[in-house]
């Protein structure tokens, strides 16, 4: 049994603790010495150093806890706790040693560095361009450098003068094809100047020129559009300057069915092989990846041209264009040794170019070039960081022939306010108005029409309710003059000329500087006037301002419509409410009843 007993060590009798009472007591004594010492001995000061103000501090936990429970030794034979060094004092040459560490979890007092913004060399110093449209030169300057042939369709149309823009890309673009010819990569170029500007016609001219001599018919340029309306647009410029050569053009934007638009691009030989039928393809960015995945024989290997039209949208379809064409390996001589033709050459046009440099970088640019009206600096206050999209935002150019102007009113009356400002111009003007969606177009043209009855104006919407025939007779008839107001969302906001738009309303609040901007380029454009007025709610005001005022824009007059209440009553308003009202819930039985009979067919069968 002694093999299992445990003798426990109980320590020495003067280590046993002491009762908690004495403890206590000696606690009392040595904060009542503390006390004494403190009022006896004063508090030291350097001599060498001069007063200071006591900042407020807040307290925290020192990394090394100090022994305060240790008095000092006294007269009387107590413990002496020692005073505390002065605090040193760090010169601010000395370089940080040991002791200068950053403590986690405490703020600093140094403030943070500003990150300054610096600008690619291209983006910071761009070939400028002249905003005045009157200062291009004339056509005939260009004989010898232009297809004749391209020179007598521009005069037959009336062109008898270009655009600086024109006249600036048109040079580079030919100076790149010589480059080419000495087996130089072509520099890909953007271009940002203002709506209207004829940036269209600035690509069309030079692509022609160097491949209407093109020997076997295959894809060499692809033309990328966000809207079926844009693509309808350009693909019509390009069939007008191609007539006096043998290149084909292409269309595919949804407005044909998929299997015509396949018929269109390709075909098959007697020996059963696959060949393009199209030189020139214009598309949107939807319907070209769905060729690509889809279509046999549909190729971009030998693509010379990339032109991407409004292309600050989203290119997420670029992943699908062949690499080479994509993104250019580095300039290497052995890469250019093994590469047997130069890459396509990227085109991007924007009256809202981004400027952003990281998301310019997405798009693989190879020793890229700007051209732009717009002065651009690598200075901080030349693009600011819009908070809401986080993308950087420059400054933004209008048509010097664009007159801007804004109205405020209350939000039941911006009706009454349209109609206000579409009236006070006799005769009514060819005038386009812009909303933020579809289902908004729709319920607008259709109290418009209730409102103008009287006034003998046709009015005519751009929404989702309608399909893209319908769409494009709409569209048809507003630009031939048989209807003289357009309603529709943001599908014609973009690049889009039609003749003869004198007034541009934007009904709703775009959600972007981008959106006001391309909204207000559907007139004044060419050299010719127009006007583009905003309806704004009371709340809206200071929202514009900093819109404009992100993209270093003056703010417009803002006018207000105080006595709408009258003009509301004189044209029985609230009358025409109601109407809309009956019109939409009948029109939602309608296609309630629609639905069912579909549905019982499908039964049936």
């Amino acid at each position: 049994m002694d093999l299992f007993v445990v003798n426990r060590y109980e320590g020495d009798e003067s280590e046993r603790p002491e009762s908690p009472q004495d403890h206590l007591s000696e606690l009392l004594k040595k904060i009542e010495l503390r006390k004494q010492q403190k009022s006896a001995i004063p508090p030291e000061t350097p001599e060498e150093e001069p007063p200071r103000k006591k900042k407020k501090r807040k307290k925290s936990t020192p990394l090394i806890p100090t022994d305060e429970t240790s008095p000092p030794p006294s007269a009387s034979g107590a413990p002496e706790v020692p005073s505390p060094a002065p605090p040193k004092v760090q010169n601010k040459k000395e370089p940080a040693g040991a002791n200068n560490f950053t403590i986690l979890g405490v703020p600093s007092k140094q403030k943070p560095k500003a990150v300054a913004r610096v600008l690619p060399e291209w983006l910071a110093h761009p070939e400028i361009i002249s905003a005045d449209l009157s200062t291009g030169p004339d056509v005939d300057e260009l004989r010898g450098k232009l297809d004749d042939r391209l020179i007598d369709i521009l005069k037959s149309n009336g062109v008898k003068r270009l655009f600086p823009v024109q006249a600036n890309l048109i040079n580079w673009m030919l100076k790149c094809s010589e480059d080419r010819v000495m087996g130089f990569w072509p520099r890909d170029t953007c271009v940002s100047a203002p709506t209207g500007s004829g940036k269209t016609l600035a690509y069309v001219l030079p692509i022609i020129h160097q491949l209407r001599n093109r020997f076997v018919q295959r894809i060499r340029c692809l033309v990328v559009l966000p809207v079926q309306e844009l693509a309808a647009q350009i693909f019509k410029v390009f069939q007008t300057y191609v007539s006096t050569t043998d290149l084909k053009v292409g269309l595919i934007s949804g407005a044909s069915s998929f299997e015509a638009e396949q018929e269109n691009l390709v075909e098959r030989t007697m020996r059963g092989e696959l060949v393009s039928r199209v030189d020139i393809v214009v598309a949107t960015s939807g319907r070209l990846v769905d060729h690509i995945l889809k279509t046999e024989g549909f190729s971009l290997e030998v693509l010379e041209f990339l032109v991407i039209d409004e292309a600050d949208r989203t290119t997420e379809w670029l992943r699908h264009i062949p690499m080479p064409h994509r993104c250019p390996p580095t300039l290497t001589l052995r890469n250019w040794r093994a590469c047997k033709i130069p890459p396509a050459q990227k085109l991007l046009f924007s009256a809202t170019l981004s400027q952003d440099p990281e998301k310019l970088s997405r798009l693989g640019l190879f020793h890229p070039i700007l051209f732009t009206s717009v002065v651009i600096t690598d200075k901080d206050d030349d693009v600011d960081l819009d908070k809401e999209t986080g993308e950087f935002v420059g400054r933004y150019t209008s048509p010097n022939e664009l007159i801007e102007r804004a109205v405020e009113c209350a939000p039941e009356y911006k009706p009454v306010a349209l109609v206000k400002l579409i009236t006070s111009r006799q005769p009514i003007e060819k005038t386009l108005v812009f909303t933020n969606s579809g289902e908004a177009s729709h319920r607008l043209a259709v109290l418009l029409r209730f409102m103008l009855a009287d006034k003998n104006a046709v009015v005519d919407e751009l929404s989702a309710k309608l399909q893209s025939k319908q769409r494009t007779e709409m569209l048809e008839k507003f630009s031939e003059g048989k209807s003289q107001i357009l309603v529709s969302s943001d599908a014609l906001a973009r690049g889009m000329d039609i003749a003869g738009v004198k007034l541009v309303v934007s009904y709703d609040l775009p959600k972007h500087i981008k959106g006001y901007i391309h909204r207000a380029g559907r007139t004044g454009r060419a050299g010719l006037p127009g006007t583009a007025i905003s309806i704004l709610t009371s709340n809206q005001v200071s929202v514009f301002s900093r819109m404009l005022t992100a993209a270093h824009k003056a703010l417009p007059p803002i006018d207000q419509f105080e006595s709408l209440e009258s003009v509301a009553e004189a044209m029985n308003y609230q009358a025409h409410v109601e109407k809309l009202k009956e019109f939409i819930e009948n029109e939602r039985t309608k296609e309630i009843k629609r639905i069912k009979a579909r549905r019982k067919r499908g039964r049936k069968n």
